[in-house]
């Protein structure tokens, strides 16, 4: 099933109409007028559609609708900004499995440069194709990059908070039998240098709790996407 974004007010009842890159996309596929596709809106909205015309602003009629909501616990991660394609891959994975809100940081150890407002775009367009591909109605809440320090200043909407520490020798992931009772997880992932002492500390005095995976040490994106799957695990959402 082919699947295409379409924003609220190109809806009008019945029909819909696409334009912009949608349509373009919609042009691109191998797809004949009468034949059926999903439209996502973004907020959980999802419309069975049928392909009236392909013209530059393709029109389609609504067959039928669905109202999805989000599965609770919500998780959120907090990612210590990674070299290269890294954060284009963890973007599109964390799509894939579920996490609502994405937010990438700089920290001590990070040798990344904040982004520029063009990668920003093209994160959410990786979020968006990955919502297609998956059937994902929510593509990630991005946020802007911001100071580490700056993070743990705005996180007492979280009912669980998590940092992932490799020098952590007290609490482990392990632990956990469930974390389905929760209403929402935040958890932090640091760069490809991990966290200093002085930042777990500083994450610790704002309500979290500092864990690790064991005994093994991974690379920071496999990092990422094993927390992220423990926790949706752990949490009913896998």
């Amino acid at each position: 099933m082919h699947r295409f974004f379409i924003k609220q007010k190109d809806i009008d009842g019945p029909l819909a109409r696409l334009s912009g890159e949608e349509a373009h996309h919609l042009r691109t596929v191998r797809l004949k007028p009468g034949e059926k596709v999903e439209l996502y809106d973004g907020t959980g909205n999802v419309y069975q559609a049928q392909i009236q015309s392909k013209d530059k602003a393709a029109q389609l009629i609504i067959t039928g609708h669905t109202m999805l909501s989000r599965p609770a616990p919500e998780l959120s991660i907090g990612q210590g900004l990674l070299k290269g394609k890294k954060m284009d891959f963890l973007l599109q994975k964390c799509t894939e499995l579920g996490v609502k809100t994405f937010i990438p940081y700089t920290s001590r150890y990070c040798v990344v440069t904040p982004p520029k407002e063009s990668k920003s775009d093209r994160w959410q367009k990786i979020s968006m194709e990955a919502c297609k591909q998956c059937g994902n109605p929510f593509p990630l809440d991005i946020k802007n990059t911001c100071l580490f320090e700056e993070l743990l200043e705005n996180t007492n909407q979280y009912a669980t908070k998590l940092i992932f520490w490799e020098k952590e020798t007290a609490g482990s992931i392990a632990n956990f039998s469930t974390l389905s009772s929760t209403p929402s997880i935040l958890a932090l992932i640091g760069p490809e240098g991990g966290f200093s002492e002085e930042e777990v500390k500083m994450a610790v005095a704002a309500g979290f709790t500092s864990l690790s995976l064991g005994r093994r040490t991974l690379r920071a994106e496999t990092a990422t996407l094993s927390i992220t799957s423990i926790l949706q695990h752990l949490g009913g959402n896998l």
